[in-house]
């Protein structure tokens, strides 16, 4: 077994998972120009890949230990591959609105692949670097941001070398689709590469099962009072960071005329460096006091973010929701593995999935608040006019005076505002639960994580959660 290796390998799937989301934001336009779906079926599709993603943790949190790490892995590799070979192939499966469905299923085919991933990669980090849980968990998904902005940039150098536009009209529909399909393509070339490293290696057993823990003592630790609120605080926390995300092409392009592929990239180079600093940051204010300031700063950020119309007021809230964001995810799954160690990889994966099924549902509720307030910000006349079955029909659009033209971009602008500004109090709300846990922390005496010493609870875990 070589750690360094296996740890290596767990960064390049993450980026697979990082390119998939990456470049299925920034080619849901293109999505609706081959498939003719309005913001409602796109935000539904971009929320697939986390149900998806929910789905195929849910599942691997039970048989992680008794499957192993590697097999696991494995199925990663196997959903990520013939997903996304799915996905290019779906306008030509079958003809008509059919093809949406299979783009569908292969979208919650990756998404499978990606709760795989973390179900694989996250316990593997916790039992190669015990004593270093919440520090190396934010070094490792640093590569999600990591690979957000690689994949980023390869998106934008295609489309630019290839000429073509993201469904604006200014190509035709068979051009915007090969060109998003030749983007959808690069996901496989993480994904050979980590399927090869890991396939080659061997692989140790998880940290609960080395310790002795019973699998009946790990399905306890999921009704522990503070674990049912941490789990909660998930939802939240996976909701702020990634659904937003997931639109922001969809958005920005209304609100400030900006791809939003370009602030995802910025965003995202800022969270790869910042995660590499976690541990000392952690080591200065707790992870829970990293959590509450985190929080500040995403309900800053989104919601400046909603009243942005052009490149310099982006740049702004999109920074100080970067910085927000940065520590979300990694320390939420970092805070489990370390104050409910006995839970494990059952935990981690519950967690993950909790995320995930927030994520599913805010996605396409983002998407729905967009069509019904540009629908209802249209008057009557252009109601009737250009939209059909609640599609704002972009032919139609096109024929319509200049005038009018402008009133439409208008309407689509105050809906994609109204999307992320709904989702910026969701963070607020978070400023209050972190900041509880972190006051009742500092009057227990500091945050302190629990350490699994065989088969035995330690006097930690038998205190109260509370």
């Amino acid at each position: 077994m070589n750690p360094r290796r296996l740890f290596v390998a767990s960064c390049i799937s993450l980026v697979a998972s990082a390119f998939s989301f990456v470049i299925r934001q920034d080619v849901l336009p293109a999505f609706g120009t081959t498939f003719d779906l309005n913001a409602t079926q796109l935000g539904f599709i971009a929320g697939l890949a986390f149900w998806g993603m929910a789905v195929s943790m849910a599942f691997g949190s039970f048989i992680v230990d008794s499957l192993g790490m590697k097999r696991m892995l494995g199925l990663a590799f196997l959903c990520h591959f013939f997903g996304t070979l799915a996905t290019i192939a779906s306008p030509f499966i079958v003809q008509g609105p059919s093809a949406y469905y299979i783009l569908c299923a292969a979208t919650f085919l990756v998404g499978s692949a990606n709760g795989f991933v973390e179900i694989g990669i996250n316990p593997l980090a916790a039992t190669l670097y015990p004593k270093e849980k919440t520090h190396m968990l934010n070094v490792l998904h640093a590569w999600w941001p990591g690979g957000l902005f690689l994949g980023g940039i390869l998106t934008i150098v295609i489309g630019k070398a290839l000429g073509l536009g993201v469904g604006d009209g200014t190509v035709s529909k068979a051009a915007v689709t090969f060109g998003w399909q030749v983007k959808i393509g690069l996901i496989f070339v993480p994904t050979l590469l980590y399927g090869f490293l890991f396939l080659t290696q061997q692989f140790p057993v998880t940290e609960r099962v080395a310790s002795g823990v019973s699998h009946n003592d790990m399905l306890k630790q999921a009704l522990r009072p503070m674990f049912l609120l941490w789990a909660f605080c998930m939802l939240l926390t996976a909701s702020t960071e990634l659904a937003p995300q997931g639109m922001q092409s969809l958005v920005l392009e209304k609100t400030a005329g900006i791809n939003g592929t370009y602030v995802l990239i910025g965003t995202s180079a800022i969270m790869f460096t910042l995660r590499h600093f976690a541990g000392h940051i952690a080591h200065r204010l707790s992870p829970v006091g990293m959590l509450t300031g985190s929080s500040l700063l995403s309900a800053i950020g989104l919601y400046a973010l909603s009243f942005a119309y052009n490149t310099p007021t982006v740049i702004m809230a999109a920074t100080i929701y970067g910085l927000g964001i940065v520590y979300f995810w990694p320390t939420m799954l970092g805070v489990t593995a370390e104050r409910f160690p006995r839970g494990g990889a059952f935990l981690l994966g519950l967690m993950g999935c909790v995320g995930n099924i927030a994520i599913g549902v805010v996605s396409p509720l983002m998407g729905s608040v967009n069509d019904k307030i540009t629908y209802e910000a249209l008057p009557p006349a252009l109601q009737n006019q250009i939209v059909v079955n609640r599609v704002i029909e972009s032919d139609k659009v096109k024929a319509l005076p200049e005038a009018d033209q402008k009133i439409v971009a208008q309407a689509q602008s105050e809906g994609a505002k109204w999307s992320f500004r709904y989702v910026s109090a969701l963070p607020v709300l978070l400023i209050f639960i972190f900041g509880a846990i972190a006051l009742s922390d500092r009057a227990r005496g500091g945050y302190k994580p629990e350490v699994l010493k065989g088969d035995e609870l330690t006097a930690a875990e038998l205190a109260s959660d509370f």
